[in-house]
């Protein structure tokens, strides 16, 4: 496949305009026409020279260089300010990610996979002498290396159709504590081994070893521990899940929010006979359905993906999902500070009686027509987190759908249409042993047919979730 890609173009730097200053002294004084005259002539003389001497042959010929051409072995010549092709191909095991090396944390170009044919399974880009590129697993930021020289791989581009290959021993180093960019000491001098962790032990551990022990921490075994990391006791116990959905059917307080049954235990409270789905028919303000969208513009939604294997790090792979197509973006710093985002946190904060540290940040959801996401639970069947199940989806609608885009429970034949302002919220455990997932709870978010579908969800945990992410332990390294 062909990727273009255009870098800073040397040949479109255009050089500053002077306004022409008045001359209000004159190095040669001159008061006769004569003088004037041969004036004029030796200025000619010397714009003739002058070009003579930058647009001669001889001269030309010091800006090309000749290279000989990686394909069919010629000798060839070329303007290094100009663009060209070059390939990058995979011999290697692994899938890889290939990144354009921007100064920062590299800019991703594509995706190479672990083929047999490595010359059929390349990637061409678009660039120019000076650029580089670098190599990853997929779906996250471990570099590839060298086993030879034990030195993390860098394409360095010097001349046309020049071809990379990663070779079939590339693979990530055995010395696990590594500075995977050249950020990494600036980003540790700054501060950010005590404000990001578990980020800089995994990306920049070799700059945070002396200040934190990073290569001992590098292990997720270590560093990831309930005890270790001081974390508060369970949200729920046996039966705090009833008691929380039944308030919300019974007390006043809450009935400016407009509450609907549509399951619940029994049918005790309204609804069918099933696990609690609530709705809040009136839970958020039109401020705060804008807010949460424009944090998601702020944010950026990108094509929402699934979480794969996980690394010895505790990295895990990120895969472009086959079953959802919307598009997602995560509320983090300035999305998080808008006061419309942090009002609506606060609202089920004070409606949930979990504390906010048991959140993951809001996601943000776009769903464009005949975007879907198919079946699927929101926690698994094992309690395999540090910060235990996703206990409760607290799900948002920010938008009205014009048709299509409803909220589908499989197993209970619950549909929930979108409506601007509305709450939804389920659990995904048992009341009786919050410790095992609920596994009536499936669901769907059906195509949207005609409209735009957007909506947002803050999942909840068992336990504190923001101290072990920001410390490396939850897989998420965005």
């Amino acid at each position: 496949k062909t990727l273009l890609f255009f870098g800073p173009d040397k040949k479109r730097q255009q050089k500053e305009k002077v306004k022409p200053q008045e001359n209000k002294q004159s190095l040669f004084p001159m008061r006769t026409s004569h003088s004037k005259s041969m004036l004029y002539i030796l200025s000619f003389l010397l714009i003739t020279l002058v070009s003579i001497s930058i647009f001669s042959p001889a001269v030309l010929a010091q800006v090309e260089q000749n290279y000989i051409d990686d394909e069919d072995g010629s000798v060839h010549s070329f303007d290094p300010s100009d663009q060209f092709q070059i390939r990058i191909m995979n011999k290697s095991r692994f899938r890889v990610d290939v990144h354009w090396d921007d100064g920062a944390y590299g800019s991703h170009m594509g995706i190479l996979e672990a083929t047999n044919d490595p010359a059929a399974n390349a990637i061409t880009l678009n660039t120019e002498v000076g650029h580089a590129f670098f190599v990853t697993k997929h779906g996250m930021k471990e570099r590839l290396f060298d086993p030879s020289t034990n030195a993390a791989l860098k394409f360095e581009v010097r001349k046309p159709h020049q071809i990379f290959a990663i070779e079939e021993d590339a693979a990530p180093s055995a010395d696990k504590c590594q500075d995977r960019f050249d950020v990494c000491a600036r980003h540790a001098r700054a501060g950010s081994c005590r404000s990001s962790p578990g980020w800089m032990i995994v990306h920049c551990c070799k700059s945070c070893d002396e200040e934190l022990d990073a290569s001992r921490l590098i292990d997720p075994k270590v560093r990831c521990d309930r005890e270790a990391l001081n974390m508060t006791g369970p949200a729920w116990g046996p039966g705090d899940l009833n008691r929380l959905f039944t308030s919300w059917a019974t007390e006043d307080k809450f009935k400016k929010w407009e509450p609907v049954v549509l399951s619940s235990p029994g049918g005790s409270y309204g609804g069918k006979d099933g696990p609690w789905v609530v709705t809040f028919d009136n839970f958020m303000s039109d401020w705060e359905t804008e807010s949460l969208i424009k944090g998601g513009e702020m944010s950026g939604f990108d094509r929402s993906t699934d979480q794969g294997a996980t690394n010895e790090l505790g990295e895990q792979e990120k895969v472009v999902s086959t079953t959802r197509t919307s598009s997602n973006a995560w509320c983090n710093f300035e999305c998080e500070a808008l006061p419309g985002v942090t009002s609506v946190t606060n609202k089920i904060e004070d409606a949930t009686n979990v504390p906010r540290t048991n959140y993951e940040s809001f996601q943000i959801l776009e769903y464009d027509r005949n975007q879907f996401y198919r079946s699927h639970h929101d926690t698994s069947d094992k309690e395999d987190s540090i910060a235990g199940h996703r206990i409760m989806t607290f799900f948002l609608y920010l938008s009205d759908v014009e048709e299509g885009g409803e909220t589908y429970f499989d197993q209970l034949d619950i549909a929930v249409k979108p409506k601007k302002g509305r709450a939804l919220i389920w659990p995904s455990v048992q009341d009786g042993d919050p410790a095992t997932w609920d596994a009536r709870m499936y669901h769907q978010a059906k195509d949207v047919v005609k409209g735009k579908k957007y909506a947002a969800n803050h999942w909840i945990h068992q336990y504190d979730y923001i101290t072990p992410n920001q410390w490396g332990c939850t897989g998420s390294f965005s």
